[in-house]
């Protein structure tokens, strides 16, 4: 199932800011980003932490990984796949998109399933990709849903222009607000043209800055692949204090 300007459904609470996009060029997509706040919550405004691990990138191939939903399920999961991916475990580099696919997807509900059902919650994870290098590589990204009744993927269909492709979480309605005004009021950067790569970052940050969503916060977290070499941990400083997941 293809699906173009993609939205999650809130089946269930999940506390975080969680969402990609592409930057496209004139030759067409140039690189695929995820992006997440840092804030782990446990049913309440006033439990929280704000130094959670929420995105994976890997160092030795084009592989990128966010989460939200429950946390211990995924956050070992994604930890596990990227070091197999790391030590050249896990894929060759002649396989497909839909092959990859397919691997991570067997493989989380391989391990979902070994969970007691006590601790089966939900989640939802976000990857992202790139088939061969230059400008004879392709990018792709997908979703995988994770609940006790099915672990189902969900290829995104990339636009032909830069921009949000898929958001989810408990900020996502203040993300996309925030969006909706830097894609539509070119003026807060006289550089800006809309639909550009650096708006999404940017209507991020602004989200976050609002504190519309109390269970979003922390440092932003980023991650992305370009047309050539492994992923990439970005740091971010905000407010001239660095925080960098790798």
């Amino acid at each position: 199932m293809c699906l173009g300007y993609y939205y999650l459904e809130n089946m269930y609470r999940s506390m975080t800011t969680l969402f990609s996009w592409t930057g496209i060029d004139t030759h067409g997509p140039a690189s695929i980003y995820i992006a997440s706040d840092s804030r782990i919550s446990w049913g309440s405004e006033s439990t929280i932490w704000d130094v959670g691990r929420k995105l994976f990138a890997s160092k030795t191939s084009p592989e990128i990984f966010g989460y939200c939903g429950s946390v211990s399920f995924p956050i070992q999961i994604l930890g596990q796949l990227v070091e197999l991916i790391d030590n050249g475990l896990f894929f060759s580099e002649e396989e497909t998109f839909d092959t990859k696919l397919n691997k991570i997807r067997l493989q989380i509900e391989s391990s979902y399933k070994r969970l007691p059902s006590s601790q089966q919650g939900k989640c939802q994870i976000f990857y992202g990709t790139r088939i061969g290098i230059r400008m004879g590589s392709s990018f792709h990204a997908a979703i995988v849903n994770v609940n006790a009744s099915n672990i189902l993927a969900e290829v995104i269909e990339l636009p032909e222009t830069s921009g949000l492709i898929a958001s989810a979480g408990s900020g996502k309605a203040s993300l996309n607000t925030w969006y909706d005004e830097w894609v539509g009021v070119p003026i807060k950067d006289p550089h800006n043209s809309g639909r550009t790569s650096r708006s999404v970052f940017s209507a991020f940050c602004d989200s976050l800055k609002s504190k519309a969503d109390p269970y979003s916060g922390g440092a932003p977290q980023l991650v992305g692949l370009y047309r050539v070499g492994p992923a990439i941990s970005f740091g971010v400083i905000p407010q001239a204090s660095p925080h960098i997941f790798k």
